[in-house]
């Protein structure tokens, strides 16, 4: 089940840990906190390292386990892009590859740099109209266009 985010917008802003409005249990996002074991679905993708032509890392300390070790993973000749705040795992604490890519700064401002310069603006605001309107969709948040 899922919950919109206004709907416990309320309750978080208030540091209130939010409920389900029909059995009253805790709402918890849809993510995997320390020590809870990874979906199983994690473990089918760990064979796309090695035939990886590109890897793109962003948004992360790269400090837990197993994620921390998978920017390794990738063949030595397989160039590494890091669009982080911050330098981490191996692109601060091994020696870098000669073929890494770094932006620090705002993810979300780097990962727009990158769609610049490649020339996927256009192709990104079809996707993310495209994606806004079916998320409202499922909602059923969906509103009447105008004419």
């Amino acid at each position: 089940m899922s919950f919109p985010g206004d709907a416990l917008r309320a309750d978080i802003m208030e540091s209130k840990v939010p409920q389900c409005p029909t059995c009253r249990g805790v709402v918890k996002p849809d993510i995997v906190f320390f020590g809870e074991e990874l979906p199983q679905q994690f473990f089918l993708y760990l064979t796309d390292f090695p035939l990886a032509d590109l890897l793109i890392v962003m948004g992360t300390s790269l400090e837990v386990e197993p994620f921390a070790s998978l920017a390794g993973a990738v063949r030595g000749s397989v160039p590494r892009v890091l669009i982080n705040r911050d330098l981490v795992g191996p692109f601060v604490s091994r020696s870098p590859r000669t073929s890494d890519v770094v932006l620090l700064g705002d993810v979300v401002a780097g990962v727009q740099r990158c769609v610049d310069t490649l020339g996927w603006t256009e192709q990104l605001d079809k996707l993310i109209r495209t994606e806004t309107e079916k998320k409202r969709r499922e909602e059923g948040g969906e509103e009447k266009k105008e004419e």
